[in-house]
């Protein structure tokens, strides 16, 4: 009777280790995607030197970040901070359920440094268990390099 005991006991150990390992083997796939997502919009809006916030729909860049979305089948959303403009999926404006937020930060100062801004970008991952399904929602952020908007890029 005592093996038996002893037995069930290693059993619940062994499976709960297991499910601790792909608990933090989903956390670090997904914050790995976020990661790239993330560099990946901030490559964008480098690219194209700024971001049309007021009309999402004729910009360039986020049509290219939501193809990008897409085709990397990035589905994770949350609600956007304080002061950032969220798009959801399809490029439209959804601050409530968003895929990634933007930030414009103005840094005109200075006579030296007129009409020049850096973009702030957050997106989200989740910890994500296959059977309890997401549980936690984390953010990653990042900043673009500073961009001049002589190209009359609008924020």
């Amino acid at each position: 009777m005592r093996e038996a005991i002893g037995g069930t006991w290693i059993f619940q150990i062994v499976i709960f280790f297991i499910l601790l390992f792909t608990g933090y083997m989903c956390m670090s796939i997904n914050h790995s995607k976020a990661f790239n997502v993330k560099n990946t919009i901030i490559k964008e809006i480098e690219r194209a030197e700024g971001v049309n916030l007021r009309n999402p729909n004729d910009d360039k860049a986020i049509k290219n970040i939501v193809t990008y979305l897409k085709d990397n089948a990035y589905r994770t959303t949350g609600v956007c901070p304080n002061g950032y403009t969220g798009y959801n999926r399809e490029g439209q404006l959804d601050s409530r359920n968003s895929a990634f937020c933007l930030m414009p930060v103005n840094v005109s100062g200075s006579i030296d440094r007129p009409n020049m801004t850096y973009y702030r970008v957050v997106v989200f991952y989740q910890l994500d268990l296959p059977i309890f399904r997401s549980i936690f929602s984390f953010k990653v952020s990042g900043d673009t390099k500073i961009i001049s908007h002589s190209k009359g890029v609008s924020v």
